[in-house]
């Protein structure tokens, strides 16, 4: 009796400090995230030469969270550009989500070269953006946009213009947005500015409240179709090159954030003097940057891993070589950088002398950087796989002890029915291991809490229906219980110890598969349901579930099977009478 009771009290306290570090590594891994720090940056690069402008001013327009299907069917405007022009779908990174989408538009910098991985990023950014190389050249850079474009890139901004307006509802975009349009307006007015950001928030904040797919996104994206078309009718294109995008798309619920095609390939469209006409293709985010900065004739951004579509550029023969030799030089030396800081030896890259000689280097640089990301990527998890081993073998060890009879059969139904309410309630709402089951921001805390709660439930329900099953006997009740705990708990540690493997808990070079990541981290919030922290209590004072449940499921379960016996009794006496 004792020796199984010390075992009791193992498996309680085993379980209990599982989910309290659960918790707690699941904040340390966010902050990872959160609070990402690039190592690429430490090294000053020199930029490359400028080149030959191809047009006299560019106008970037940043229409935010538009789906790619809803302006081909609803933004006549953009698609009569498109005619006119170059029409390109381009691949966005993650996360994707504002600020990191922004910051990869000006830069051409993905979000673990540039460190802007949130929106609560605070700025500015710590990459080179064709907003400075404009400034730095001498040309005016004015904008009109939100305060998150101040944030990032203000300090290269000769003007930006931020209407001081509030956003209560939905419907209060309206006002922004014809705001930011009167003020775009004034900008283009202006002669001597040479690169003018012009932002529309209509269509995020629309796919937000009432998501990417309903009646009022596609209005807000018509009525924006309709101010794009003021803005292009105030444009000289034989003069002024517009080049329109988004940072991301819509999940049809509204979210976004995460690896969904509809959030991340977006449309591009290019028009005006520079740019050729009937030019459909599909590149990344990364390649506007280097594409701008071509345009203006001003060098590349030293950060920038995307291309220039050269494809797309207009202009006389020696100045769309020059163009790309100047991107063969710049991304020659940021690779260089990266390969450096992953220790890796260089990559030798082929020479670019003429524009014919740039999708070779483009298809040779991109292999460089995946070589040196999974090389990178493999040695660390060569180096975690001792720990992993050992992670695996206790796990085993712990199945070994605990898979024994006559509790075998309550550790196998108690997990199937833990993991079917869990990931039935998941899947059931519609959600998928991704960011964008965030509709916003506000509501993330609450989405985790929930998935916590939906834990609870799952335990409560194996507790009550072993406790049900196995109430005859108190004790034996509540060692089913516990065992199914612990059955449940080596479930999701087996695949928090491969998130590890394959990723570690802290990113310190990069980030990691998001998708996988986010799964991870509910399934660290899945375990922390064992030990239940109390808000406004010292650390680690908290509810133990993993002695509350069985002690409640066993409790139930026996006085569910006394209960009908005692009114049988009763009953039976009654009648005697």
């Amino acid at each position: 009796m004792g020796h199984r009771l010390g075992l009791h009290v193992l498996w309680i306290v085993a379980l209990s400090a599982l989910g309290w570090g659960a918790v707690r590594l699941a904040l340390f891994s966010w902050n990872s995230v959160v609070e990402y720090r690039s190592p690429y940056l430490g090294v000053e690069l020199p930029p490359p030469s400028p080149t030959p402008p191809l047009t006299d001013r560019v106008v970037l327009v940043v229409i935010d969270g538009l789906r790619r299907d809803t302006a081909a069917a609803a933004m006549p405007t953009l698609q009569q550009l498109a005619g006119r022009g170059a029409r390109y779908v381009v691949r966005v990174g993650e996360p994707s989500l504002s600020y990191p989408g922004w910051t990869v538009i000006g830069s051409g910098a993905w979000q673990s070269l540039s460190g802007v991985t949130t929106n609560w990023f605070q700025g500015p950014v710590p990459v080179d953006s064709v907003f400075q190389e404009a400034r730095r050249a001498g040309l005016r850079v004015v904008g009109a946009g939100t305060g998150g474009w101040r944030e990032l890139f203000g300090p290269w901004f000769d003007r930006m213009e931020t209407p001081d307006l509030s956003l209560e509802r939905p419907e209060d975009v309206d006002r922004l947005d014809e705001g930011l349009l009167e003020r775009g307006l004034e900008l283009v007015q202006d002669p001597q500015a040479r690169l003018i950001l012009v932002y529309f928030a209509g269509p995020d904040e629309y796919g937000h409240a009432f998501g990417g797919a309903s009646p009022a996104y596609r209005e807000i994206v018509q009525r924006t179709d309709e101010r794009l078309a003021r803005l292009i009718a105030a444009l000289d294109l034989s003069r002024t090159t517009v080049v329109v995008t988004t940072d991301h798309g819509h999940i049809d619920t509204g979210g976004h954030g995460g690896w969904e095609p509809i959030v991340k390939e977006v449309p591009l469209v290019m028009a005006g003097k520079g740019i050729r006409v009937g030019v459909d293709g599909q590149g990344t985010q990364a390649d506007i940057a280097p594409t701008i900065a071509a345009l203006l004739g001003i060098p590349i951004p030293v950060h920038a891993v995307g291309r220039p579509l050269i494809e797309a550029l207009e202009g006389p023969p020696e100045a769309l070589d020059a163009v790309a030799r100047a991107s063969g030089e710049q991304r020659a030396r940021l690779i260089q950088r990266i390969e450096q800081a992953l220790g890796r030896p260089p990559t030798s890259l082929p020479a670019v002398r003429t524009a014919a000689d740039l999708p070779a280097f483009d298809s040779e640089a991109s292999r460089a950087l995946d070589r040196a990301y999974a090389d990178r990527l493999w040695r660390d998890r060569l180096g975690r796989t001792p720990v992993a081993l050992l992670g695996l073998a206790l796990i085993a060890l712990i199945a070994a002890l605990l898979f024994r009879p006559p509790h075998r059969g309550a550790i196998l139904g108690g997990t199937l029915v833990f993991l079917g309410i869990v990931w039935g309630l998941y899947f059931g709402r519609g959600y998928r291991w991704s960011l964008s089951v965030f509709n916003t921001e506000a509501q993330i805390e609450a989405f985790f809490m929930a998935r916590v709660l939906d834990a609870l439930l799952g335990l409560g329900v194996v507790a009550l229906l072993l406790g049900i099953w196995k109430g005859r006997r108190w004790g034996e009740a509540f060692e089913g219980i516990l065992r199914a705990y612990g059955g449940i708990a080596l479930v999701f540690a087996l695949q928090v110890l491969f998130f590890y493997w394959a990723y570690g808990v802290s990113f310190p070079w990069g980030l990691p598969d998001l998708g996988w990541g986010f799964k991870y981290y509910l399934d660290l919030l899945t375990l922390s349901a064992f030990y239940l922290d109390l808000p406004g209590l010292p650390d680690p004072v908290g509810l133990p579930m993993a002695l509350i449940g069985p002690v409640l499921g066993a409790s139930i379960g026996r006085a569910g099977r006394w209960i009908p016996q005692a009114l049988t009794r009763w009953g039976s006496r009654g009648l005697i009478l």
